[in-house]
């Protein structure tokens, strides 16, 4: 928990919120707000960025957002600014293509920028792999990330 600062106050947008806190990986303002429903919401902002501590991507998992576990035990949203959002499944426009674009990166390096300028050249065997169908909390681990991504993508 922590003093609230301006950043929460733009993420509260006038709610009425239980508790401030800052992520201790990326220090991204979160907040609670009092229970809904018998459950409190939580608001954060994605993440910029990483901090390039030499850990790895370990997993990416799909609920809601795209989630990245990190080799040494962290789970924080993936990367993506203000303007974007992080989709999968079988969508309309560019939405795979720019969660390829982010996983691809952070499997090369996560305390690397992402740039989503040039999502359209994602690789193709990833761009693939988000565009299925997929449950909630599925988790894809490193290990068939990188195997996607050097695959051409599969023509149904």
């Amino acid at each position: 928990m922590c003093d609230p600062t301006a950043a929460h106050a733009v993420l509260a947008d006038d709610d009425r919120v239980d508790a401030f806190f800052l992520d201790p990986l990326t220090d991204v303002p979160v907040l609670r707000t009092p229970p809904d429903r018998g459950k409190p919401t939580w608001r954060f902002y994605a993440p910029l960025a990483f901090p390039a501590n030499g850990t790895e991507l370990a997993s990416a998992v799909l609920h809601h957002i795209v989630w990245i576990t990190t080799s040494d035990g962290h789970v924080p949203p993936a990367p993506y600014t203000p303007t974007e959002h992080l989709w999968w499944g079988n969508g309309r426009g560019d939405r795979p293509s720019k969660a390829a674009t982010v996983i691809d990166t952070l499997l090369d390096d996560l305390g690397a920028a992402v740039e989503l300028r040039e999502h359209f050249n994602a690789s193709k065997g990833l761009v693939s792999l988000r565009n299925e169908e997929r449950e909630q909390g599925t988790k894809l681990t490193r290990s068939p990330l990188l195997q996607a991504r050097m695959r051409p993508p599969c023509t149904h």
